[in-house]
């Protein structure tokens, strides 16, 4: 009898100092790579998270009461505070820091609107 129960799937932080932090369970790969980013977020505390080097989608392989897990594939570590992943697929924005972002209309727009703001507030407090 081979596993094939609902708990085929896992998903693993690994840790730089050797370690393993389990994310999440599931009864499928596409379920948990629906749900490891979301438990990111609480399995991982902050302060943790630059440790973890990568995460590994793992399969039950043998039979329920013996078997093991066995690496599948790896995981876009997320890289925001609510578990949003970025990964090789993700197109790299380069932006120059000279560059304008703006052209000088939307900047006077933009500076006159902020005035308008300011003294709506003055006039509000007088």
């Amino acid at each position: 009898m081979n596993s094939n129960g609902a708990q085929d799937w896992r998903a693993v932080a690994i840790i730089a100092a050797g370690g393993e932090r389990l994310l999440c369970l599931g009864e499928s790969a596409s379920q948990v790579r629906a749900a490891y980013t979301g438990a990111w977020s609480e399995v991982i505390r902050d302060e943790d998270r630059p440790t973890v080097k990568q995460i590994s989608l793992q399969k039950w392989t043998g039979k329920v009461w013996q078997g093991q897990w066995e690496h599948d594939s790896w995981l876009n570590l997320p890289t925001a505070r609510g578990g949003k992943s970025v990964g090789i697929e993700d197109e790299e924005i380069e932006s120059d820091p000279d560059e304008a972002i703006v052209d000088e209309e939307t900047i006077a727009d933009a500076q006159e609107m902020a005035d308008r703001g300011i003294e709506e507030v003055e006039d509000e407090e007088g």
